[in-house]
This record gives C-alpha cells, structure tokens and sequence, in this order.
C-alpha cells in the first residue's frame, strides 16, 4: 500500500464529514511487505490524527499470505494495529489466491475472513459442506466471515441460511467512481445500525459442533428452530430465521416468513 492511498482515503473521509455526509468504513489493501517500511505504524497513525479519522474507520485488507517477511515483525506489526483499533481482514480464501493456511490461522488474529465464493457451485452438494465448514470455523475462531463474489441470487439464498450479514458482490452492488460515491447519502446504513448489524456477525447461527448428520436435506442449517429479531418499541422485527423456525412456526399456526432475511 501507498502511504498516499491511506492519506487520501482518510481526506475523503474528512470531507464527508465537513459535508454532513455519512461516515463509512473504508478498507485498503495491504501486502507483508508494507511492514518492512521504516516507521509504518507510526505513519499510519499520523495520517489518521492529522484528519482525525477514528481507526475503527480503516480496515486493512491483508491480500496474501505472511511468508515473504519476517514473521515476528509482521505478527507485532498487525497486533499493534488492531490494539490502535484498526480492523485487519486476511482477504482471501478461496478463488484463484487461496491464502488460507492452518499456520496462518494459528499464529496471526484477525478480525475478519474473507471468502471468495465465486469458484463454488451451489449446485454441488459437496461446495456446500466445504463453504458452510469456512464460515463455521470462522465463527469458532472469533473472526467475522465476510462472503465476496455473491454475484447471483442462488449462491446470495445459500449465503443468507448461514446467517451471513456481510457480502459484497455486484448482486448487491457495483464498483462506483469516487465522485459517485461521494454524492451517495441514503445507501449507507446508519452508526447505530452497524453497531447492531456488528452485533450480528458475531452469532453463529449454525450447530456450533458441525454435526453434518440430517444437514443433506435441511441446506445446513441448524435443524433446530432458530431466528433472530430486533426488539425495538415494543416491536419485533424478524431479521434472519431458518428453514426449521419457518416450519416450527407454521405448525404452531404463527404467521410464516417467505425466506432468509
């Protein structure tokens, strides 16, 4: 990463904020490499105070795999930045740069797992088990799963019955010019709705210990009822539920909810 990069996305940043604008959180691409640079934390934090930019803001993207620099300093490197409170992403597993390594799992802390699903057919019963066995161990581990390349609405369903809550994909939305996006004012979910939405990443609403037995026929979710709602004057709203709530409810005579939310 260019030291540029991150000066210009923290200006951007500020200007919205000038401009009454929404404030997004913004991920930046990182290599190892970039933690040979003399004084890079030190950098990266002066950038961030000179606009007063709040590190929960930047994400760093870590786009392969930490075997080209010098192990200890790169695993001090990307402690520090999560103890500022930056966000650190190991993008990818999966597609055509499978970065994922048992090693990698074992040694660094991230906070979120990147999984392309682009090369996964949902069609193929066996993409399933192994898609549904990522994100599973992810939970596990404590890092939020996040699905890249849901770029159609069968693999979108099969992504929501895991109780995915963050996917990018052009299903969803498409890359944008800067000045485009910059003018975007309602597309954005509010501060109190990614604290709660946060919230949500870090539930597991699959069998915590994987039992595949009766998953063929029930999509892998959880074959017990299980569902999510948001309370909020003395209303709830259903934000996720699986195929065994939406039949348990049915058969109790509630009101039955048409798919994965």
């Amino acid at each position: 990463m260019d030291l540029h990069v991150l000066d210009h996305v923290c200006q951007l940043l500020n200007q919205r904020r000038a401009d009454n604008l929404p404030t997004i959180p913004v991920s930046i691409n990182l290599s190892p490499s970039d933690f040979n640079i003399d004084s890079f934390i030190d950098q990266v934090l002066g950038i961030t105070q000179k606009y007063q930019i709040p590190h929960n803001m930047i994400q760093f993207d870590l786009m392969t795999q930490p075997v080209a620099v010098d192990q200890q300093r790169l695993k001090d490197a990307a402690a520090n930045l999560r103890k500022q409170g930056f966000r650190i992403c190991l993008d990818r597993y999966g597609g055509e740069n499978n970065d994922l390594s048992t090693e990698t799992l074992l040694e660094y802390n991230f906070d979120y797992l990147k999984v392309d699903v682009r090369s996964f057919n949902t069609n193929r019963q066996r993409a399933k088990i192994i898609l549904a066995s990522v994100i599973n161990m992810s939970r596990l581990l404590k890092i939020v799963p996040v699905v890249k390349g849901g770029e159609d609405q069968d693999m979108l369903n099969f992504i929501r019955s895991l109780g995915i809550m963050l996917t990018q994909g052009r299903l969803l939305a498409k890359e944008m010019p800067e000045e485009e996006l910059s003018q975007e004012r309602d597309n954005f979910e509010s501060v109190e709705e990614r604290a709660l939405f946060s919230g949500f990443n870090h539930i597991n609403v699959l069998d915590p210990y994987l039992e595949t037995r009766d998953r063929l026929d029930n999509n892998f979710e959880n074959p017990r009822p299980n569902s999510i709602f948001i309370v909020q004057s003395q209303q709830a709203k259903l934000v996720y539920c699986n195929s065994a709530f939406r039949s348990w409810t049915g058969c109790a005579g509630m009101t039955k909810r048409s798919g994965n939310t």
